[in-house]
């Protein structure tokens, strides 16, 4: 019985994979628009069973959101859409479900895996190749050709001859998503696509509309299929290029539009060379098109497109608040992340796409000087040692093994140039996926340091010199593609770092003139705010107690939850602890903890940054609610600006932040203060929004539940601890 409601589980699951849906019922609703017309939708049915069956029996792991058997449901579908139902249509099916998962397995294998973060989408690759198998086959055992569609019940007299035409054309289009051109199996399929993303389903809309418009436009000549090809590809690259592969954003639609653009053009192409020898196109504008897109718009092409792809795919509204709270936190998508390679504070000498040496397949680089007062240099700059820059420790801003050295190489006089030698002597990091950090310009025989060793972050490397392509001392830094040197650089930012003096950075991409300034953690603090294992936490709030314990799943992730059962993620960093993906039931004490303590650097000193959470964090009654989701009807982030000071008087440092959301009407305007000792960590936090006290509580207790790795303790505070 388990293992049935498993397969029944995958294979809903399966049906509502090209939606990324995380509800079965999406792929209910997909299965039964599927089934609209019985014969098309046991085909498919009968290929995702075989392919499960094949999977296990091959013993094969299952791909991300279930796309070999989404891919092989795909097969059975289009098998049907073009031939009659009939015994060895229902095998042929089946046959199609088993070649698809070793198909699908291998392609993966072909697209992403020798290539890394170059390879491309899997996409409907898989059921592409399957699929034109299978007609073939179909045609060599001469299969009887599907005749006609199901007919659409009369239409009413009530509503115009005309209206009703174009209705119906226009959700024969969305079903035809799923090969079954009906209004029913279009209404179905529009529902599973609303329910699993309101974006995904304009996306959709969308590009089947335009498609067919633009074919209309250039007069493309008549052919049979050719509006229904064109809405589908253009559809499927809505949705993918436009909602899952990349965050929907202005330039995002702007892209997708030409995408579509380019799959019409290939659906009637493609169609009309098809036409003779009886193979269609299927989905191949749709994956070329996709494939065209993610190989072109990339980092190595031009700086624009450093963050244009999700690394993974994602629900739109998702991604939306997501990415930018990851890139207000220092994770965006295809970036690596850096320390400063020094202690103490160093300016930019030249930054990303520098004017003078940073450009083209290298603008992905910074060159660091040591400055006093403005200057580079003491005295009248005439000796390397006057250089502020000179001699200073190099530290490794990653872990990862030394790739290579170059240890031999005379440093420059001042005003002079090594062009021949250009990075002089270097230290090259391999941190695995294909990329290595270099750091160039290093003193001669200042690196003790053999290929092959291992390095930590923040060990050191060597010191700075003026070797190479170095006028002056300084120390250029990059991260590229591959071992050789000049090799094609790719983005990457400084995190845990102070830029100006005192803008706390995650995600620093200083520029030209600005300081940065390594981070120094408080041991103190770090281990009074880390989450461990079994910790809680005990606040009052008016006249109730609520608690807030740490808990350590499998995968090693932290959660704080509390007594109501919500919770949030809790990842400690390097110099921070930072909350996120809050969820579970309502918990307005919850929602106002996270908004205090979102991020919680572990420098002993006054800090500012800036932060973006979810809005969704934000407790308001149903009138603010609705005037933001008209505002924001795909989610939003708040424009949090969060500030650390000493309180001198309470012995506690404040976290102030101002949480600012634009809302249909006005404006939102919340404060938060969260108060941290450098002892017990958070002991009180508020929330105030629009003038209105939303939250207020106070630290009474704290301890540790006991488990197998440790006792049971807790200790009450004599009072609360209210600032």
């Amino acid at each position: 019985m388990r293992a049935l409601s498993d397969a029944t589980r995958s294979l809903l699951d399966a049906y509502g994979a090209l939606f990324l849906a995380r509800q079965r019922l999406v792929g209910a609703l997909v299965l039964a628009a599927t089934l609209c017309d019985p014969a098309t939708g046991l085909c498919g049915l009968v290929a995702g069973l075989a392919a499960m069956l094949t999977r296990g029996l091959l013993r094969l792991p299952a791909l991300p959101g279930e796309a070999d058997i989404l891919n092989a449901i795909y097969g059975g579908l289009a098998l049907a859409a073009f031939y009659a139902s009939e015994p060895r249509l229902l095998a042929l099916a089946a046959f199609g479900g088993l070649l698809t998962v070793p198909l699908a397995t291998a392609l993966r294998q072909m697209l992403a895996g020798p290539f890394g973060a170059r390879g491309l989408p899997l996409l409907g690759a898989p059921f592409l190749f399957a699929a034109w198998t299978l007609l073939a086959v179909a045609k060599g055992i001469a299969l009887p050709l599907r005749t006609a569609w199901p007919a659409w019940p009369p239409t009413p007299d009530w509503l115009p001859a005309e209206a009703a035409a174009t209705a119906y054309s226009a959700l024969s289009k969305v079903g035809a998503l799923f090969f079954v051109a009906h209004p029913l199996a279009g209404i179905l399929v529009l529902a599973a696509l609303l329910i699993a993303s309101r974006i995904l389903a304009l996306l959709a809309v969308a590009g089947g509309l335009l498609a067919n418009a633009l074919l209309s436009a250039v007069g493309a000549p008549p052919m049979p299929g050719l509006a229904l090809s064109a809405a589908f590809n253009g559809a499927l690259v809505a949705i993918f290029v436009g909602g899952l592969l990349a965050v929907p954003t202005r330039r995002t639609l702007a892209v997708t539009a030409g995408a579509v653009l380019v799959a019409s053009a290939l659906s009637a192409g493609m169609l009309a060379l098809s036409t003779p020898f009886g193979v269609p196109p299927l989905s191949a504008p749709f994956v070329l098109t996709v494939w065209l897109a993610s190989a072109a718009l990339r980092a190595e092409s031009s700086a624009c497109w450093a963050r244009f792809w999700l690394a993974q795919p994602a629900c739109p509204e998702d991604s939306l608040v997501n990415v930018r709270l990851a890139s207000a936190r220092g994770l965006a998508s295809g970036s690596t992340a850096l320390l400063p390679p020094y202690a103490g504070r160093m300016s930019i000498a030249q930054a990303v796409e520098g004017g003078h040496t940073h450009q083209s397949a290298w603008r992905y680089a910074v060159d660091f000087v040591a400055t006093v007062d403005g200057q580079s240099f003491r005295r009248d700059g005439s000796r390397l040692s006057d250089f502020h820059a000179f001699n200073q420790p190099v530290l490794s801003p990653v872990g990862g093994h030394v790739a290579a050295i170059r240890n031999d190489i005379a440093d420059n006089r001042p005003g002079e140039m090594n062009v021949v030698e250009n990075w002089g002597n270097h230290v090259l990091i391999d941190i695995g996926g294909g990329l290595y950090v270099l750091l160039a310009h290093l003193r001669r025989g200042s690196i003790k340091l053999a290929p092959g060793a291992g390095v930590a972050p923040g060990a050191p490397l060597g010191r700075c010199g003026n070797s190479g392509r170095s006028a002056q001392p300084h120390l250029h830094m990059h991260v590229q593609r591959g071992f050789r040197l000049g090799s094609p650089t790719v983005p990457f930012h400084l995190a845990h770092c102070l830029i100006d003096g005192r803008e706390f950075a995650l995600d620093g991409q200083p520029g030209e003139g600005q300081t940065v300034e390594t981070l120094a953690g408080e041991t103190l603090l770090s281990d009074a705010c880390s989450p461990r294992p079994g910790r809680e936490w005990r606040f009052k709030a008016a006249d109730s107690e609520w608690q807030l314990a740490a808990e350590t799943g499998l995968l090693g992730d932290t959660r704080l939850v509390s007594s109501v059962g919500s919770y949030v993620h809790a990842t400690r960093a390097r110099s921070l602890l930072a909350l996120h993906q809050r969820r579970g039931s309502p918990d307005t004490l919850l929602d106002a903890f996270v908004l205090a303590f979102g991020m919680m650097p572990f420098a002993a000193q006054a800090l500012r940054w800036r932060d973006a959470a979810d809005a969704s964090l934000l407790p308001l009654p149903l009138s603010l609610r609705l005037a933001r989701r008209l505002r924001h009807p795909f989610g939003a982030n708040l424009d949090s600006r969060c500030e650390r000071r000493w309180d001198a008087t309470r012995q506690l440092w404040c976290q102030r932040s101002r949480h600012r959301l634009t809302v249909a009407g006005g404006e939102i305007e919340a404060v938060s203060l969260g108060w941290i000792c450098e002892s017990r960590g958070p002991v009180a936090f508020s929330l105030v929004v629009a003038g209105h006290t939303i939250a207020e509580a106070a630290l009474v207790g704290y301890g540790n539940r006991g488990d197998h790795e440790g006792p049971a303790w807790s200790a009450a505070l004599l009072q609360a601890s209210t600032p």
